[in-house]
């Protein structure tokens, strides 16, 4: 088998989120989570940090950061707050009913997103810079 044959993890995700309701409903309602995540876990490796390191430059602890990077949970607004005024990262989160296209977002945000999908009868973009 080569490499080339085996599908991608887009092609893997996408059968799983048509397959199987529960995994789609949960995978939407961690969005935000995965996207803090991914910025997390990007800012720790740019600046060579370890978790713990990360959590005295926030002024938090240790485990809030692992939650944090696990996504299993969506940090509350504070917690966004903080994240953003610690670091310097913008968080934007754009919902639009369905159909119609997140306005509040420009075009090149939505290209770089983090997260985009739609459910609950909502287009939804989380992005980060």
């Amino acid at each position: 088998m080569n490499l080339s044959d085996l599908p991608t993890h887009e092609a893997v995700l996408a059968a799983h989120l048509d397959a199987d309701p529960e995994y789609r409903r949960k995978w939407e309602r961690t969005a935000l989570a995965r996207a803090v995540a991914v910025k997390l876990i990007a800012y720790r490796a740019e600046h060579g940090l370890s978790q713990t390191a990360l959590a005295r430059r926030i002024g938090m602890s240790q485990p809030a950061i692992a939650r944090l990077e696990s996504s299993e949970h969506n940090p509350t607004f504070p917690t966004l707050l903080r994240l953003s005024k610690a670091l310097g990262i913008e968080f934007v989160i754009d919902i639009a009913p369905g159909g119609q296209e997140p306005q509040l977002i420009g075009s090149r945000a939505r290209r770089n997103a983090l997260e985009s999908f739609q459910g609950n009868g909502c287009v939804v973009v989380i992005a980060a810079t």
